[in-house]
């Protein structure tokens, strides 16, 4: 049976908990509000399905180059509301015209970050844009499947390890109308920590939010901003990493789930058909990009090809083969295993348990001058397009 012991070795993909045939796995928060899978003893029958699907005991892929490509979506709309190029907002076009399904992670009415799925185009539009936070798989697995047997399409997005938990689920057969699609990630934050950040601000505001993005393109692409949407829309929230405490958190290394230090899961080829990242520097790949975003897209299988071919048609596209290496060395963290403990990190929750989040911000961001004219003024240089301005003050 699974049993946690060590939590850098659990990536809480919830493929345990989707295939126990007894149910007698949960899903429990820790005092960090991450989830592990608890195992009711008196139910288990030793069947060891739990251990054959755990995506973390199986070998990890190799780092052979992936067919590559950088994209960006020709519907400007889309492309403004999209983290990065609006590759997945492509797929789910595609998915929903055949008939199929498209899964995703969307907030619900209590702003906990849950995968969802849709059958309709605008029932996709709450999958876009990255939420740093770890979404709860629930019986997702088990409802894409179902899907599946019903012979309709299932387009799958996810991390990386909640991919690698889908096909653990799985057990290996394979499904002619299955696109998974992983998002490269730096790692998966505490959603204890999100839930008391919304909380602080939804006091301030004086209302609820009805929504949360990591990085919106609210001052452009290159200066991407924490969002919050409130029911009262004048209320909302728009910050940059240097004065924003979610933000500031994350890229410190602090606030994600353990077994992120030591990712089993980011390799340049993956279980998944496509794999997607941010381009951040898209104009230099190809004269027909703008500076409003653009995605990596490594292709790992001839069905991810495929699927590509069919939705390039709303795409710009450029081939990255001759410049795969230059992607490599500008946007490489996010493939490979950099990310590292910040030693400080169990003060922190020792902190976020014991005080209060006012004195968690008074503590925790730089209140220094520097970041403070630098919070004030990257958002002036960017209502202005000054963007060379910024890249000084980068």
């Amino acid at each position: 049976m699974i049993e946690i012991k060590d939590k850098t070795k659990c990536c809480g993909c919830w493929s345990c908990e989707n295939t126990c045939p007894q149910s007698c796995i949960e899903m429990k928060m820790d005092n960090e509000g991450f989830l592990y899978p608890i195992v009711d003893k008196n139910v288990c029958i030793n069947c060891h399905l739990c251990e054959n699907v755990c995506p973390q005991l199986k070998p990890e892929q190799n780092d052979d180059k992936p067919l590559s490509f950088v994209i960006q979506h020709k519907d400007k709309s889309i492309l403004r509301h999209s983290t990065s190029g609006g590759f997945y907002s492509a797929i789910s076009k595609w998915i929903i015209e055949q008939g199929g399904v498209v899964f995703g992670a969307a907030f619900d009415d209590n702003m906990v970050l849950k995968h969802q799925y849709a059958e309709n185009k605008d029932g996709c539009e709450k999958f876009r844009g990255s939420k740093y936070v770890q979404s709860q798989i629930g019986n997702t697995y088990q409802q894409a499947k179902a899907f599946l047997e019903k012979n309709r399409w299932v387009a799958f997005s996810g991390t990386p390890c909640q991919i690698a938990g889908l096909m653990g689920f799985l057990r290996g057969k394979t499904y002619e109308k299955l696109v998974t699609v992983d998002l490269v990630c730096h790692g998966t934050p505490s959603p204890l920590v999100l839930k008391k950040y919304l909380e602080y601000h939804s006091e301030i505001a004086g209302c609820k939010p009805i929504n949360y993005l990591s990085r919106d393109k609210y001052y452009g692409y290159i200066y991407s901003t924490s969002t919050i949407s409130f029911e009262n829309k004048n209320k909302d929230y728009h910050k940059g990493k240097e004065s924003d405490l979610l933000l500031d958190l994350y890229f410190r290394d602090l606030i994600s789930r353990p077994s992120c230090y030591q990712c089993h899961f980011k390799t340049l080829n993956r279980v998944s058909d496509i794999t997607i990242f941010d381009c951040w520097d898209a104009p230099s790949v190809s004269s027909k990009f703008n500076s409003n975003g653009a995605t990596n897209v490594f292709i790992h299988t001839e069905h991810g090809k495929d699927i590509f071919d069919k939705v390039s048609s709303d795409l710009s596209v450029e081939s990255s083969k001759t410049c795969f290496d230059k992607i490599m060395e500008r946007d490489g963290v996010m493939v490979k295993n950099c990310v590292k403990v910040n030693l400080r990190r169990t003060e922190f929750f020792n902190d976020l348990n014991s005080i209060s989040f006012p004195n968690l911000i008074e503590k925790w961001i730089d209140h220094s001058l520097k970041k403070q004219i630098i919070s004030v003024v990257k958002p002036f240089l960017f209502k202005l397009g000054i963007f060379q301005l910024y890249m000084k003050l980068k």
